[in-house]
C-alpha cells in the first residue's frame, strides 16, 4: 500500500473538505471571519526531532477578510462563513461582509 506524500514546502496550499483556500471561513472558536490561507502541519520549534517528540498537528491559517494579522485555529474549528451564528446565510454578499468589519472596528 502507498503511503500518502510527506507535506514540504513547496506543496500547493491545501483546504478543507467543502472550503477550498481563498474560502470566506469562520473560526468558531474565536468567532471571527477570515479567508483560509492553508492548513498545515505544525511543530514548535523548540521540539527536537527523534522517537520522543510530541508529532505535528494540523493547523488552519487565516487571514480576515479586510485584511490584517493571520491567526491560526484547529481544523474541526472551521466552518464556511455564514453558519453556526444569528443572522448569517449560506454565501454572505460582499455587501453584508463589509458591514460586518465596519461593526467590528
Amino acid at each position: 500500500m502507498n503511503a500518502p506524500p510527506k507535506p514540504n514546502a513547496y506543496a500547493p496550499p491545501a483546504g478543507l473538505p467543502g472550503m477550498p483556500v481563498g474560502s470566506l471561513v469562520r473560526d468558531s472558536a474565536t468567532g471571527r471571519e477570515g479567508t483560509l490561507r492553508d492548513v498545515l502541519l505544525y511543530q514548535p520549534i523548540d521540539v527536537l526531532p527523534g522517537p520522543d517528540a510530541r508529532p505535528a498537528r494540523r493547523l488552519v491559517f487565516l487571514r480576515p477578510a479586510g485584511g490584517g494579522l493571520e491567526w491560526t485555529t484547529e481544523p474541526d474549528q472551521v466552518v464556511p462563513a455564514g453558519r453556526d451564528h444569528p443572522g448569517g446565510g449560506e454565501n454572505p454578499d460582499a455587501a453584508s461582509l463589509g458591514s460586518a468589519i465596519r461593526r467590528a472596528d
